[in-house]
């Protein structure tokens, strides 16, 4: 698979520190050539958070080799060579391949091989341009900074191995990644966010904190929560049940499985396939133990053995999603094929009956085929289509934290991030073209007051458009309708003053959609929810409703996500908050903690312990008879959000001295004060 290639347009939109990275690449290139004037390039990209360059070298680089590497560098940015663009006709560029001049800082006796191959890959009437800084020049279309001076500060982070333009056929090169960034100070920031996040990577914390657990027994990403994960998750959809019954949504419950035409219908089949789990195959209910009628009947005619020949193959396009012409053509190909002996059989046969036969073996199978459900839309398309509808039903909104399964590759598997089995938050809002903005408005204000919630200050909304290029292929071919739709949703975004960009290429195949990306306190990213509008699947459906004139209509449909997944939340959530959640959050709310074993003090912490739990709240009692600094210490090791630590003076007092995570003593509280302020926290969802 070939990696994708920067167009000219995204080039030209490339930010100031894209294009420092970028410069950073070529003299990372340079300073490998000083010290291997043999090595092969490749591609040099910057990307997020860096740059790299593919090498093809005999000696194995290794991060030995960084420090040497990095003084060669200085010396070209310290030499403060311009970077030079210089336009070339594609034949100038390939005899200066042809006489490794390219990515070199010299002719050499080796072609630049690498070289020579992007140039024949570059677009007949695209310009060729080339790059010269000092005596390296590269095959490049930029764009850079003006000298290698304004580099700034950079380092060497890691190297890897990379199959030349992402194809195993192709040579496995070396990969050298590095960061550059305008300041020193920048730089050390950067490094210092990557120390932090190794204390909050949420695998880790996850693990420390009992929260969820990975297991081979039952498979690859296809996390169980543990108790106190379990908490959260629990929580979190409690709030989004409040929320949701607030915004007039109303709840359904909908199964784990369907069959195969439901996924047909909504054109999941076959667009999404690749990210469903493979279907099980049952045998076809009431067929008592035959194989379908329209196999019987072809096997009580003469071409019984041109049929087995055929119909593999036209099951098989038929499972892909093929349309019926499709089908025609290929059995009609195979026809033309078939062995001597079976075109014997063929001479008194009707060629267009024996199609239309063998077709009604492809769409009437034997068997039953059953999807684990990858979305929740087609089940909520169904409900919606339960019940006659007016517009005075509209809009309306069915939600459900369903569970989908979808099969991710098992190399792009992470933790929380990137699962199998995902808990989603969704919700579809069936509306009429006049009540779309308020909704989509709506949904919006509702992602806001999440972020609100837990202290998400920097977000962005992608808004995802399709490719005109690729409509019937990877977008329902409707080029009127996603003109349409786009441009209310865009019209949408910009009256309301969200903050947005644009994405060419990356809309649902059944609308465009907001992908909605959230930054962590430590900077980190995350794609953490998701709002679409679909044109496409109500059609499919033929969902309808009566307008005020009594006439049919086909309602707009939107899904959302605003809390994601459960997994990919909770997984966000860790790391947002290093596993210190706020108290409403938190797997375990108050632990009491006593001074001692005294029959009466443990009596008064039972007393308490029991008061928390009859308010619901998640509250456990430390028993031991370890000294009270080693009870301290475990509880701050599980991140306990508050302790109530109970001496002989507390009792006395009807008291209790609070001790908060990670901030300490707050000192003694009478019982009711530190009761109530703990209640009332939980209440309000305080952060």
């Amino acid at each position: 698979m070939q990696e994708d290639r920067k167009t000219l347009e995204q080039r030209a939109t490339m930010t100031d520190i894209d294009r420092l990275r970028h410069s950073a690449s070529h003299v990372l290139a340079t300073a490998i050539l000083r010290l291997w004037p043999e090595a092969q390039f490749a591609a040099g990209p910057p990307v997020e958070n860096g740059f790299y360059y593919d090498v093809d070298l005999r000696h194995r680089i290794s991060p030995d080799d960084f420090e040497k590497i990095e003084s060669e560098m200085k010396k070209e940015i310290k030499a403060n060579h311009p970077f030079e663009r210089m336009e070339v006709s594609r034949d100038e560029a390939l005899e200066l391949g042809k006489q490794g001049r390219l990515a070199a800082l010299s002719d050499r006796p080796e072609p630049s091989k690498f070289k020579l191959d992007i140039i024949e890959n570059i677009p007949p009437d695209e310009k060729i341009s080339l790059y010269r800084s000092g005596d390296f020049i590269d095959l490049c279309a930029g764009p850079h900074v003006m000298r290698t001076g304004n580099i700034g500060a950079f380092k060497l982070t890691t190297v890897a191995s990379a199959y030349y333009k992402g194809d195993e056929k192709n040579p496995q090169l070396q990969r050298v990644y590095g960061t550059a960034f305008k300041t020193k100070k920048d730089l050390n920031d950067y490094f210092a966010m990557l120390e932090e996040a190794k204390k909050r990577d949420h695998r880790k914390l996850g693990k420390e904190l009992e929260l969820f657990v990975f297991d081979d027994d039952v498979g690859p990403g296809l996390p169980m929560f543990l108790p106190r994960g379990a908490v959260i998750a629990e929580e979190l959809e409690k709030l989004a049940k409040e929320t949701e019954f607030a915004a007039g949504y109303q709840r359904v419950r909908t199964p784990h499985i369907a069959r195969e035409s439901l996924y047909r219908k909504s054109g999941h089949l076959p667009y999404y396939a690749e990210s469903m789990f493979p279907p099980m195959e049952l045998q076809l209910e009431g067929a008592a133990g035959t194989r379908g009628v329209g196999y019987k009947k072809i096997r009580e005619e003469t071409d019984r053995k041109l049929a087995e020949i055929i119909l593999p193959d036209v099951e098989q396009i038929f499972r892909r999603g093929a349309s019926q012409d499709e089908i025609v053509e290929l059995i009609n190909s195979r026809l033309a094929k078939a062995p001597p002996e079976i075109h014997s059989q063929m001479r008194n046969l009707d060629r267009d009956d024996l199609v239309v036969r063998i077709l009604a073996r492809a769409l009437i199978p034997e068997i039953d085929r059953y999807y684990l459900k990858a979305m929740n839309c087609p089940h909520h398309h169904k409900l919606f289509a339960a019940v006659p509808r007016s517009y005075r039903d509209l809009p309306l909104r069915l939600a459900e934290y369903g569970t989908c399964y979808r099969y991710e590759q098992s190399g792009e598997l992470f933790g929380l991030m990137r699962v199998r089995s995902l808990q989603m938050n969704d919700a579809h809002l069936y509306m009429t073209p006049e009540q779309f903005e308020a909704e989509f408005n709506a949904v919006n204000e509702m992602y806001l007051n999440y972020f609100k919630l837990f202290g998400i200050d920097k977000y962005l909304m992608r808004f995802s458009t399709h490719d005109p290029g690729k409509l019937g292929q990877k977008f329902v071919d409707e080029p009127e309708l996603w003109k349409k739709t786009e441009e209310m949703t865009r019209n949408v975004l910009k009256n309301s003053g969200i903050n947005y960009v644009d994405v060419p290429n990356e809309a649902a195949f059944y609308g465009p959609k907001i992908d909605v990306q959230a930054w962590s306190v430590i900077g980190r990213e995350f794609s953490i929810a998701t709002n679409q509008v679909d044109f496409a699947q109500p059609r499919n459906f033929d969902l309808r409703y009566k307008d005020r004139d009594n006439i049919e209509k086909i309602p707009i449909c939107i899904h959302r996500a605003p809390l994601g997944t459960h997994e990919r939340f909770i997984g966000f959530l860790i790391e947002h908050y290093a596993g210190n959640f706020p108290l409403w959050l938190s797997p375990e709310q108050v632990r009491i903690l006593t001074i001692g074993d005294d029959p009466k003090l443990l009596d008064y912490a039972r007393s308490i312990l029991n008061e928390l739990r009859a308010h619901q709240v998640r509250a456990e009692i430390d028993e031991s008879t370890d000294k009270i600094n080693g009870k301290i210490q475990r509880a701050e090791q599980m991140k306990v959000h508050t302790m109530f630590v109970i001496g002989k003076r507390d009792m006395e007092a009807n008291a209790v001295s609070v001790r908060l995570h990670g901030k300490g003593n707050l000192g003694a509280k009478p019982r009711a004060d530190a009761m109530a302020e703990i209640l009332l926290s939980i209440k309000e969802r305080r952060s």
